[in-house]
């Protein structure tokens, strides 16, 4: 990974005098970038592992029911509250590392009971085995987010303001690259190995799980900051101390209110072209590697435009496009989903890739040194649980409408399309909480739509001929 040359003249004083005998490529400072990059890549062959198609298949297999399914999308959300407890302990403690990866290897390593248990024992077939994944994912998520104020705050210590938004937009272009190579490797795998999914898919958590607890074994190597400690507060005001921020409260609200609005509706993604288009595990599976294929061609370009531009146009303007996808999903057949769904998934992960660098940057920038884990808190913490409530109630309103079964114009209609129909004027009303959001010296977003217009991606959305072309911001 090149690393920009203003990178190694900014940001943590405690790390200036290390960039002024050294080469760029060879400070400490890049080799501890290059490791999170590459840690990084290796915790998305475990989300892939651990979270496509194939483990959809496998509780299907179990006998998950569609609020089970809620369930299961919406407990690891919950408990993100627990992010608050890492944010207390944050505030506290002179290091991170050591225990962020105890926290992060425990969590990771339950994946393989969860998937190797039920298959082995028939007992934990049905209802049982279905609750012990849920058990199981519980557990993991509690212990994963408890992580992520120690993992966020040495992160924002570490990396140079000027340059976080461009330096978080290139990992995360690596990171989606190699969420697509999984996602092929994962179809190629269900495709060609002829066994049960109760069989493939703990093989696969398994190497799934490895290649995720590798990951955290990398920042053994990672300078670490001194962290700055907080006494003698009282927790409750640290706790509100985000609510009460005239510049980052809006940010909490729409963080929150987007989290509960996407996962009523992405949770049963998978579910629905599985169930009711009819896909097999394995076209499923190739469907959503071009997910990760959008966001890694444009995260690099959201990051300069962030950097540039500001946080908040980049948001509103990825967020007015954020709807289209659930038209796709009420819109596509089984005749059209293999060429259809992944087109629009392909665009779909363009905005997405904007939320999440533009998201992530204001959420480090904006929060102060000084508590900064309870501030990183309010977002992954807060907004997980209304995500995960969100979660919830889609699997609720799934229930509600299970006997919902209509044939017009030419469709027919099923409670899933409910469920997708509803979300469109729940993602648009989110908008409005964009809008909301504050950022001074940030340019307004017709301003930078305008821009945006000569650039890619949107060049290429207007015309073909700009996939092959390579243009950069002004």
């Amino acid at each position: 990974m090149t690393l920009p040359a203003g990178l190694l003249k900014a940001g943590n004083a405690d790390y200036a005098h290390e960039t002024v005998k050294d080469k760029p490529h060879t400070s400490p400072l890049a080799r501890s970038l290059r490791l999170i990059t590459a840690a990084g890549c290796l915790a998305m062959v475990f989300v892939v592992g651990t979270g496509s198609p194939a483990f959809v298949a496998f509780l299907r297999a179990l006998g998950a029911t569609d609020a089970q399914f809620g369930l299961l999308g919406g407990i690891p959300m919950i408990m993100l509250a627990l992010q608050f407890l890492g944010a207390v302990i944050t505030n506290v403690v002179p290091r991170r590392k050591a225990l962020f990866m105890a926290l992060v290897i425990a969590g990771r390593f339950l994946y393989i009971p969860m998937a190797v248990v039920p298959a082995l024992f028939a007992s934990l077939r049905g209802s049982r085995g279905v609750a012990f994944v849920l058990l199981l994912a519980a557990l993991s998520g509690a212990l994963v987010n408890m992580s992520g104020p120690l993992f966020l705050s040495w992160m924002a210590d570490l990396i140079p303001r000027r340059v976080l938004n461009r330096y978080w937009g290139r990992r995360q272009q690596w990171l989606f690259a190699t969420w697509t190579l999984s996602y092929l490797a994962v179809a190629a795998y269900v495709s060609f190995v002829r066994a049960p999914i109760t069989i493939t898919f703990p093989i696969l958590a398994t190497v799934a799980s490895a290649a995720g607890i590798l990951d955290i074994c990398l920042f053994v190597w990672v300078d670490e900051p001194p962290n700055v400690v907080m006494r003698g507060r009282p927790i409750i005001e640290t706790m509100l101390a985000p609510l009460r921020h005239a510049e980052y409260r809006p940010f909490v609200v729409y963080s929150c209110a987007w989290a509960a609005t996407a996962l009523f509706a992405a949770s049963f993604m998978q579910v629905y072209v599985l169930k009711v288009i009819g896909l097999s595990v394995w076209q499923a599976t190739l469907v959503w590697s071009v997910i990760g294929l959008g966001i890694a061609l444009v995260s690099s370009f959201w990051g300069k435009i962030a950097d540039r531009h500001g946080h908040r146009p980049v948001l509103s303007v990825c967020m007015g496009l954020k709807s289209l996808v659930i038209a796709a999903f009420l819109l596509t057949t089984r005749e059209t989903a293999l060429w259809f769904l992944p087109a629009m998934l392909f665009f779909d992960s363009m905005w997405e890739a904007g939320l999440l660098v533009a998201g992530n940057g204001y959420m480090l920038k904006i929060a102060p040194q000084r508590n900064r884990s309870m501030f990183i808190a309010s977002i992954t913490g807060l907004a997980g649980i209304c995500g995960g409530l969100g979660a919830v109630a889609g699997g609720g309103f799934l229930k509600l409408t299970a006997g919902f079964d209509l044939e017009a114009m030419g469709h027919r209609w099923v409670n899933y399309h409910l469920l997708f129909l509803l979300n469109i004027p729940m993602r648009i009303a989110c908008i409005a909480l964009v809008r909301r959001i504050r950022e001074p010296k940030a340019a307004r977003s017709l301003q930078l739509m305008n821009l945006l217009m000569g650039t890619w991606p949107m060049r290429f959305l207007l015309f073909p001929i700009g996939l092959y072309r390579r243009l950069e911001p002004r």
